[in-house]
This record gives structure tokens, C-alpha cells and sequence, in this order.
């Protein structure tokens, strides 16, 4: 299958996760609540939950204000979330992993009412994606492994399928994170609000400031910064000043680099997909996107 026809997929996973949190996160985040769990430490279970340090998360997610980090930090030392280490980390305790493990499991707990979907096609799709994450970790780099190293997992081959297809699709999204940054790393090294700025003009999602810290208030930056971060991209000439004032778009150069980092982040994602036949990828497509309707079936039933 050409890259053309497997790009479809990443939308439709994409979507596919959505739905699944949609799900489990509501419950979770109750979880916490009830238990009294930081519920920042389940959303950096994604980075990693054997260490904590900015060098370490910042291997994921070189796009959120460091800062915001070690205020975390803070906050989860001084109530004995995590234990600082003599080298600017901190240890992730086993009683931490412990909690978050229990908090993820209560989530998974209500994906695994799910029954809309015959076992044994639950078992055939998360048979083709072992295959893929299986192809993925023997790869050689690039992209460099880290998320799909270090993203901590709950789900194992006693748990429900689809737990276990959640545990995958999220392994899939973790390399997704690894070709992307392999990919466009190069182009802004430590500047990662950079590349955030570009990706949001680009995207016509935020073209000033003002709106990228509406837009983009998860990631920790104010208004000065996203200020700053726009002079540089104009500097390089990524971004220039638009018809509209108060706004930017980006240039031709702007565009062709993220463009190519785009399909560079394709060809490293869909490598190892060649691990399968083209039926049995257009039996996965298939598959999926009964999954994802029928997910969708599951949480407007359980909403109601």
C-alpha cells in the first residue's frame, strides 16, 4: 500500500484515541478525586513513570513551558509523590506507580463494558497492531525511540481485548510522537514554542499572540513569550506579517519545512506497516472504523 493510502489511518487512529479517552478519562479523573491522586501524574504517565526531570519529558514534549514542569515537580515532592535525585531528577516511587496503575484501571474498567463488537474481531485487530508495535520497537532509528520505550502501561494479555487494543492504539500514538519529533527536531532544536507558533499559523489556528494563548493555555506560555517565539519565526523567515493586522501567515519556506516534516514523520511512522499485507490493512482499516462507530454507539449509551 503506497504512503498515500496509509495515510489515512493516523486521522482515523487519531479519532479512534479520542473516543477511547472520551471514555476513560471521565472516570479517571473521578478516580483521583476519590482517591486523592494528583491527576497530573496519570497524564505524565505518557512521558514516563520511572523518572521525572525537564530533559526527560522534554524527549516527548519539547512544546510545553518547562516551567510548568518543575512547578509539578514541586508540588508532588513536597507531598511524597516522588523523590528528588542528587542530578535535578526525582525517583518515581513503586507506591506512585501503584496509584496511577489503579486509577488507570478504574478507567479501563469501563472501556471493558464494551460489547458491541464480536471477540474475535476485537482479537484479529489487536493481533495486527501487535504485529506493528512489535515492528516498530525492532526498527532501526531513526525515528529515536523514546515515548514507545517509556510511556508507562497498565494493560497486559490478561486484560480485556479491548483494553489491551487501548494499550496498542496508544503505543501507536507514542511512535507517532517519536517519528514526528525525529522528524522535526532538526528544525528548531530547543526552541519547540517555535514550532508551535509555525504549526498554529499554518493551521490558520492562532495567527497573533493573543490567540495562541487561548489556543494553546495547556501549554503554559503567556502572551510575551508566544511575542517572542513569532519575532523568531519572522527572523528565519517562516512567518511574515499578514493583510490583517495584528496577524501572521506563513511563508513559503515556513510551509515547505513543515510539509516536510510531515512526510518525513509519515515514511518513519508507516515504515514497519509493511509488516503486513495490503488485505490485511485494508482489513485493519476496516476494522478500525467499525470500532471507532461502534465506540462512539458505546459513550452516548453510557452518557445517557
Amino acid at each position: 500500500m503506497d504512503a498515500e493510502s496509509l495515510a489515512k489511518f493516523w486521522a482515523l487512529i487519531r479519532s479512534l484515541v479520542r473516543v477511547m479517552l472520551e471514555i476513560t478519562e471521565p472516570r479517571i479523573e473521578d478516580a483521583a478525586v476519590e482517591r486523592d491522586i494528583p491527576i497530573e501524574l496519570y497524564y505524565f504517565s505518557e512521558l514516563g513513570l520511572e523518572h521525572f526531570s525537564v530533559g526527560n519529558f522534554q524527549k516527548r514534549d519539547p512544546f510545553t513551558n518547562p516551567e510548568q514542569f518543575k512547578n509539578s515537580f514541586a508540588r508532588f515532592d513536597l507531598k511524597g509523590w516522588i523523590v528528588p535525585l542528587p542530578d535535578d531528577r526525582y525517583e518515581v516511587p513503586p507506591e506512585t506507580r501503584e496509584a496511577v496503575r489503579r486509577i488507570i484501571s478504574d478507567g479501563d474498567a469501563r472501556l471493558a463494558e464494551f460489547d458491541l463488537m464480536p471477540e474475535t474481531e476485537l482479537k484479529r485487530l489487536a493481533n495486527f497492531l501487535k504485529q506493528i508495535t512489535t515492528a516498530n520497537l525492532e526498527a532501526p532509528e531513526p525515528p529515536e525511540k523514546w515515548a514507545i520505550l517509556h510511556r508507562f502501561r497498565v494493560a497486559d494479555g490478561d486484560s480485556p481485548w479491548i483494553v489491551q487494543l487501548r494499550e496498542l492504539l496508544m503505543d501507536l500514538f507514542a511512535y507517532r510522537d517519536d517519528s514526528h519529533l525525529s522528524a522535526a527536531h532538526p528544525h528548531f532544536g530547543r526552541a519547540g514554542i517555535v514550532w508551535s507558533v509555525l504549526g498554529s499559523i499554518c493551521n490558520g489556528e492562532a495567527v497573533n499572540a493573543e490567540q495562541m494563548v487561548e489556543k494553546m493555555d495547556y501549554r503554559g506560555y503567556e502572551e510575551e513569550d508566544y511575542e517572542v517565539a513569532i519575532q523568531a519565526a519572522v527572523q528565519i523567515g517562516w512567518v511574515e506579517a499578514a493583510d490583517a493586522p495584528y496577524a501572521y501567515r506563513p511563508t513559503s519556506k515556513g510551509r515547505e519545512i513543515r510539509e516536510q516534516a510531515e512526510r518525513l514523520t509519515d515514511e518513519y511512522f508507516f515504515r514497519s506497516w509493511s509488516v503486513l499485507t495490503d488485505g490485511e490493512l485494508g482489513e485493519l482499516y476496516a476494522l478500525l472504523s467499525k470500532l471507532r462507530g461502534q465506540l462512539i454507539v458505546f459513550r452516548k449509551a453510557k452518557a445517557s
